[in-house]
Formats: structure tokens, C-alpha cells, sequence
């Protein structure tokens, strides 16, 4: 039998990675986000979340774990480093979109009706 440990995933050097320890202690710095109250919430001890923190890598589901608990998009915050050049399959935010629209047009009327009252206004003087 061979004694050889296999290696789960493997770390490239890559100078410009995330490091996702570093990600999650400072969210928790800036939140004061208390850590044993957030071990208890994932059902985990607290040197296991002290671990995550230590880490550079993190699995995919233990970050959506800890994102799904603190209600925050820690891949989103992930992605955010990534150059926009790159692809992605995520739906285009529309909402945001259709809302400028929207708020456009009724600048465009509410410049209208102020014109109108001016001209109102200014030709009865």
C-alpha cells in the first residue's frame, strides 16, 4: 500500500490570489463580528473558524456556508478582483438598468412640466 498522502487541491503561485483568511478576518475585524457566536451559528468550533482565517484557500461550500449565515456575498467581493475583461455566465443586473430608465424618464417630464410653469409663470409678469 502506498503511504503517499494525496494532495486535495493544489495552490498555484499565482502573485495576485486571494487570499481568503485574510478576506474573512478583516470582514470580521470591520463587522465585529463575534467569533464564537459565529462558530455556534455553522455548527463548528471556534478553532475551526480561527483556521478558515489562517488559510489561504477555502471550500467553495464552507464560504457559502459562512456567506449564507452572515448574509453577505463573499463571492461577490471575490469577483470584484477579478479584471472586468473576464467572462461570466452570472445573469446581467438588469434591475439597476431598468430603474435608470425609468428615473430618466421622469426627469425628462418633471424638466418639462418645470418648463412649462416657468413659461406660465414669466408670461404673466
Amino acid at each position: 500500500m502506498n503511504s503517499k498522502k494525496i494532495k486535495k487541491y493544489v495552490t498555484h503561485n499565482v502573485n495576485d490570489s486571494i487570499h481568503t483568511g485574510q478576506l474573512l478576518k478583516s470582514y470580521f475585524k470591520s463587522r465585529r463580528i463575534h467569533k464564537s457566536a459565529l462558530a455556534r451559528n455553522l455548527n463548528r468550533n471556534i478553532g475551526t473558524l480561527l483556521n478558515y482565517q489562517k488559510n489561504s484557500t477555502i471550500q467553495v461550500a464552507i464560504l457559502w456556508e459562512i456567506s449564507q449565515v452572515l448574509k453577505h456575498n463573499f463571492f461577490d467581493d471575490i469577483a470584484c478582483k477579478l479584471p472586468p475583461e473576464f467572462s461570466s455566465d452570472a445573469p446581467v443586473q438588469t434591475l439597476q438598468s431598468e430603474r435608470i430608465v425609468e428615473l430618466e424618464e421622469e426627469l425628462r417630464i418633471v424638466k418639462a412640466e418645470r418648463d412649462v410653469l416657468k413659461s406660465v409663470l414669466g408670461g404673466g409678469k
